[in-house]
């Protein structure tokens, strides 16, 4: 496991060579036989709600790519995320002890993409806008992984004047000097995020910071919904895209988003009752730069609802976590997951949807093992007070 984490951010940086992919998928699978031979947990015991919903999930996905009879990537990658939930599930224990090496690669990702960009321009590094995505394919994917770089730093790096370099200078130039535009916004979330962590350390308020927290997470959900209107009966884009002055959605870029979703949705209103209830394929063929909309495409409202019914139960085991640092990180990693897919199909990227299910998986075990403690505790407190 502590080859994986530390290996998993560097390999997605090198994602051009498909075979070091193709490896950690199987890394993970051997993980997990691994694992389960060696602890042979009681599954029918551990069995939860979130577990079933995922199966299914996959079921669906499943029959979706074999009615498609195309599209094997997109299905290899989604169930590859799937199959890193379950990895969470069973390795816990194991991953809160090699938070130092993810720290570790984080830096090693940040500084090789820096040096990289200061290599390709120079004395001209303050005036870029489009970086080309330096060491990966496109500027999206690099922003999500120095905001997941600068997570893992900030959490779990030592604190010294190098983490608070990395964390308030590199970072922020590596995303806001870049043409990542939604990441810009998810980076500024992250940061209110951590200042609310930050807060409640201070002043020991949960109540306080819950507020804040609530209240960054509503505002997010508005952003999204603002950005959606154009598809969901609002007919001007261009009031839609002039509130964010081009500054955090390249125009252009909106503009056709905004034409291949609706041609999307047009194209399913246009199929029958099955097709809207379980999807109408894998969508090889097109572009769909929407988590939410793909997910409607292909699963259909019965998708919808699963996904919905998901995050829903993943948050309901994040808000029992007693460790606060690993609630923080939950709900960081699901902003930057469901926020990435509002202009991306983050599911289809393993680079962004690998570590936040990977941690799903993670906090439900937690909850369940701490749970299980307490009621072993209160049950031998009984029977201390019964003997006694």
């Amino acid at each position: 496991m502590t080859f994986f984490l530390f290996a998993k951010q560097l390999v997605d940086m090198l994602y051009q060579y498909h075979t070091l992919d193709y490896m950690m998928v199987i890394l993970v699978v051997l993980l997990l036989i691994y694992q389960i031979a060696l602890v042979r947990p009681n599954i029918r015991k551990r069995f939860m709600l979130t577990d079933g919903i995922v199966i299914l999930l996959s079921g669906l996905l499943t029959i979706t790519f074999f009615r498609s009879g195309d599209g094997y990537q997109i299905y290899f990658k989604v169930m590859s995320a799937f199959l890193i939930y379950f990895v969470g599930r069973v390795y816990y224990d194991r991953i809160k002890e090699c938070y130092g090496v993810l720290t570790l690669a984080a830096y090693l990702v940040i500084y090789a993409n820096l040096l990289t960009r200061l290599y390709h321009f120079g004395t001209a590094f303050l005036k870029v806008q489009d970086a080309g995505g330096d060491l990966y394919y496109y500027d999206t994917d690099m922003a999500f992984a120095m905001i997941l770089a600068m997570v893992f730093i900030a959490m779990f790096g030592r604190n010294t004047i190098f983490k608070l370099f990395t964390i308030f200078v590199v970072c922020p130039y590596m995303v806001f000097f870049s043409d990542a535009g939604i990441q810009m916004v998810l980076m500024i979330a992250i940061y209110a995020i951590m200042a609310i962590y930050l807060t409640e350390l201070v002043v020991n308020n949960k109540k306080l910071t819950g507020v804040l927290l609530t209240v960054i997470i509503l505002g997010l959900l508005g952003i999204v919904a603002v950005i959606y209107m154009p598809v969901l009966g609002f007919e001007n884009p261009e009031m839609i895209v002039g509130l964010f002055n081009g500054r955090f959605f390249n125009n252009s870029n909106m503009y056709s988003r905004y034409a291949e979703w609706k041609m999307i949705l047009d194209a399913c209103g246009r199929e029958g009752i099955l097709a809207h209830l379980f999807g109408s394929g894998m969508g090889a063929g097109l572009r769909i730069q929407s988590l939410y909309i793909k997910i409607f495409y292909s699963l259909g409202y019965v998708g919808l609802a699963l996904s919905l019914m998901m995050i829903i139960s993943i948050m309901y085991y994040v808000t029992r976590v007693d460790d606060r640092k690993t609630f923080y990180l939950a709900v960081i990693m699901a902003v930057l997951l469901l926020g990435s897919g509002v202009t991306v199909n983050s599911m289809e990227a393993t680079q962004m949807s690998w570590f936040p299910l990977l941690f799903s998986g993670m906090v439900i075990s937690s909850v369940q093992v701490d749970a299980e403690k307490t009621d072993e505790e209160g049950q031998h407190a009984c029977d201390y007070n019964r003997n006694d």
